[in-house]
């Protein structure tokens, strides 16, 4: 999902729902990405609703899965997400089975049980009330339909060659800078999500929950996606918990990522991983529970 009012900045700026950054964290994990759908098993001729679909990326991986009788209504609160999507799909193969609509999650532009699958990534993030918004969401799936949801949990990022102490107090800072936030009225966001989705699924009324785990990990040498991805993520880290974090450590944290003559990056025993969750659930509630 993507906003043009750039409503989930960080307090310094870095717009990390903008569409340029969503397309380099897109292309850094284009592999694991590609096997998540395929992985989903979805049928062909499937009607599909990417809820907060953002600027398209995940449309042509869709289309691949519900085959030429498929179709996808993309839906976002983003206008400039939306334009970008639709320029993106205008001279693609699949432009006549894809259909984009401003709109909420909660609100999605269409009848009530019309969908066979409802696919979610990484916006749940964004949810105060997850439970609540997968709830509602189940409304638009024919009974039987499944909700899959897709997100990042921050506490599985790791970089090997990281002081390990260094990681844990930026990680921290970064945790109870975005308590803080909320706590003071800036939009709501938990990037720690991803682990909790199985659990948001069941409170939500979802039956056959399925969570599966897709472990990414690179190494040096990085591609330019990856490389900018991962220091992006590193300044947003540090700019977040800058009040919680002491000078030194903050200096230290972006010399690791950001200095040309000792940037972890390009050592040849560089590595980081993270873990992205992938939890499914079958909407069962007949017409007349609505």
């Amino acid at each position: 999902m993507a906003n043009s009012n750039i409503a989930h900045a960080n307090d310094c700026g870095l717009a990390f729902n903008g569409i340029e950054w969503l397309e380099k964290h897109h292309q850094s994990k284009a592999h694991e990405r590609e096997q998540m759908i395929r992985d989903l098993g979805i049928e062909q001729g499937s009607f599909v609703v990417d809820a907060g679909c953002g600027p398209g990326l995940w449309t042509p991986l869709l289309v691949e899965a519900i085959g030429p009788t498929g179709r996808i209504l993309g839906v976002d609160i983003s206008a400039k997400a939306l334009i970008a999507a639709q320029e993106r799909a205008a001279e693609a193969y699949y432009r006549q089975q894809v259909q984009y609509k401003l709109a909420s999650v909660e609100q999605l532009p269409l009848p009530y049980g019309e969908a066979d699958l409802i696919f979610n990534a990484n916006v749940s993030q964004y949810f105060p009330d997850p439970a609540a918004t997968f709830a509602a969401i189940g409304l638009y799936l024919r009974q039987g339909g499944r909700l899959v949801v897709k997100d990042a949990d921050l506490g599985t990022m790791h970089f090997y060659n990281v002081n390990l102490g260094l990681q844990t107090r930026v990680l921290q800072a970064h945790k109870r800078r975005y308590q803080e936030r909320v706590a003071c009225g800036y939009p709501f966001e938990d990037h720690w999500v991803g682990s909790k989705l199985a659990g948001y699924l069941h409170a939500a009324g979802y039956k056959d929950i399925q969570e599966k785990l897709y472990r990414i990990k690179r190494r040096f040498p990085l591609s330019e996606d990856c490389r900018l991805y991962l220091q992006e993520t590193a300044e947003w880290f540090v700019s977040e918990g800058t009040p919680y974090l002491s000078h030194d450590d903050k200096a230290n944290w972006l010399q690791c990522f950001f200095d040309s003559s000792s940037c972890v990056l390009d050592r040849e025993d560089f590595a980081y991983e993270e873990t992205e969750y992938v939890v499914s659930g079958v909407w069962t509630a007949a017409p007349c529970d609505r």
